[in-house]
């Protein structure tokens, strides 16, 4: 059992419910962001270990990813608004300077679905895709639609 998540996630869902407290207005409601965090970092550590990517790494950006939605409560440029509360959340965190520069960019870069970037984003991004789809969400933009096809062939999933 990998604590060191449990215990990141316990802090997710710790900062969800202070947020939730706070905003009555949001896109998502809190009970969402728990979901998608929680099921998003185990899509992304199937990947990971799929792709070789650091596994742990890959929970930690897919369970991170929506960080700037959780606090401006709204879909609109949620990635880039990501940036300050995902480097407050990982300087609490051992890890080095540059494991915590992919884990940012990660966050940063995930809403940009036609683009490729590098192995761990293109985890978070697919991860997030594929949530988003396994929840029923539908997808109507052709570059999500071809992203979800191409992660769902990586992962032997037939459709």
């Amino acid at each position: 059992m990998n604590w060191q998540f449990i215990n990141d996630l316990q802090d997710i869902y710790s900062l969800l419910d202070e947020i939730g407290a706070q905003t009555a207005e949001r896109d998502y409601p809190i009970l969402w962001e728990k979901v998608h965090a929680t099921s998003c970092a185990q899509i992304g550590r199937m990947l990971a270990e799929k792709r070789g990517v650091d596994v742990e790494w890959a929970a930690l950006a897919c369970a991170l990813h929506d960080i700037g939605r959780w606090f401006s409560g709204r879909q609109n440029e949620h990635a880039p608004k990501g940036e300050e509360p995902v480097r407050a959340f990982l300087s609490q965190r051992a890890d080095t300077k540059e494991t915590k520069e992919l884990i940012i960019k990660a966050v940063i870069n995930h809403s940009k679905k036609e683009e490729i970037g590098s192995p761990l984003e293109e985890i978070v991004k697919d991860a997030d895709i594929l949530d988003c789809h396994w929840h029923g969400e539908d997808m109507t933009k052709p570059f999500h639609i071809a992203r979800l096809r191409k992660a769902l062939e990586d992962l032997n999933v037939q459709t």
